[in-house]
């Protein structure tokens, strides 16, 4: 027996630098989790190009990381945040990345742009944010966050169609106020000719017509406000539903 286990010995110490050049002991070892994780990323930045920072490109990558992490049995979620400044609000998140959860409650963030780890110690900024437990829910999230900035716009283009819109009030009402002024400067409670109650007349319609203008204009504005409240609203019922999908 002891001369059976002195050759396994012996044998073992003959082939141990054999089996390393071939790469077979290494198949064997197996990998941690975390070395996997170090793995995946690097191997997928050396096969992707990250051209801008743009935050449905780095969305993109994300989703293939975690991905591949969940093929090789990993845990992962989907991060949003800002890792520069940090965020206090969802919708201020610019970047996306991914934590791998290397053991259990454990997590290492993986910069999916530029295939490294980013360790809490070196930017906490990374372990912060919102998380997203898959791709769907992480898909709902960037079709809301496009949803959002459409409407965004619409209300910086609205907000200002209703200054200018104001402006052009505030103009036409002082051209009113100016008509009504001039009106009973000379013609009310005065005793007037003929010609002069004929001028009165034309006065008034012009009074009267430039009420109409001063009106439109008031009406347009107020028109213009209560879309944009709408917009707003919408607003608010998107950032719900943003947060409610996140961990």
């Amino acid at each position: 027996m002891k001369g059976k286990l002195a050759f396994i010995s012996l044998l073992l110490v003959l082939l141990l630098p054999l089996l390393i050049g071939c790469g077979v002991l290494s198949e064997l070892i197996e990998k941690t989790p975390g070395e996997t994780a170090v793995d995946i990323i690097e191997q997928y930045h050396e096969t992707h190009v990250y051209s801008e920072y743009e935050f449905f490109v780095c969305s993109d990558m994300a989703l293939d990381v975690w991905n591949m992490l969940k093929a090789q049995g990993i845990d992962a979620l989907i991060q949003i945040g800002n890792v520069e400044t940090g965020a206090e609000n969802i919708t201020e998140a610019d970047h996306a990345w991914v934590l791998a959860e290397v053991s259990p409650g454990h997590y290492l963030a993986l910069e999916t742009t530029g295939g490294y780890t980013v360790w809490e110690k070196d930017n906490p900024l990374y372990y912060q944010g919102w998380s997203f437990d898959n791709p769907r829910e992480y898909k709902r999230f960037v079709e809301l966050r496009q949803e959002y900035n459409i409407r965004v716009t619409m209300i910086e283009q609205l907000t200002a169609k209703a200054q200018e819109t104001y402006e052009e009030y505030e103009k036409e009402y002082d051209y009113y106020q100016e008509l009504v002024s001039e009106y009973d400067r000379r013609y009310a409670g005065h005793s007037v000719s003929q010609l002069s109650l004929d001028k009165a007349m034309t006065h008034r319609d012009k009074i009267d017509a430039q009420l109409a203008i001063v009106k439109e204009k008031e009406g347009r504005y107020n028109e213009l406000t209560e879309l944009i409240s709408e917009q707003q609203h919408e607003l608010e019922n998107i950032v719900s539903e943003m947060r409610g999908l996140t961990g």
